[in-house]
Parts: C-alpha cells; structure tokens; sequence
C-alpha cells in the first residue's frame, strides 16, 4: 500500500516539474506562472494540514517546496 501511494506521488511531483518546465519554454507570462505556484503550494498545504494523510511522509512538503519554487521562476521571469 505505501509503495503505490509513493509510486503516485512521484508520478505527481515529475508531472509537476514537466508542467513548470514546458510553460517556461512556451512562453506563458510570469504571472500564471506564478498562479500555478501559488496553486500547487495550496494543494500540498491541504494534504500537510489533513489530519489523516500520515502515509505521504513529508512528501508533501516537498510539493509545497516545489510550488514555492515554481512561484520564484514566474517572479523572476521577464514578460
């Protein structure tokens, strides 16, 4: 059961980094980059806060981690 959910959560965290890397190199303004960021820092700060998700074991601070960065790149990002 633990391996799955890893097995998932890594999946997660690759598609992330893909996502972040193609809209860099497509284009998108620094701003909806920085509103993915944002949303993706809610989301792992939904699964830290839940009570009931123990299993990820601190993998979801590594989402929010990611989403800050992603938040950094659309800040630095020139439009």
């Amino acid at each position: 059961m633990a391996y799955s959910s890893m097995y998932l959560v890594g999946v997660i965290i690759i598609v992330l980094m893909g996502l972040t890397f193609v809209t860099v190199r497509k284009g998108v303004s620094g701003l909806k980059l920085m509103l993915l960021g944002i949303s993706i820092i809610l989301f792992g700060g939904i699964i830290a806060v839940d009570p009931n998700s123990n299993y990820f074991g601190g993998i979801d601070y590594l989402i929010v981690f990611i989403g800050l960065i992603i938040s950094f790149i659309g800040l630095w990002k020139k439009d």
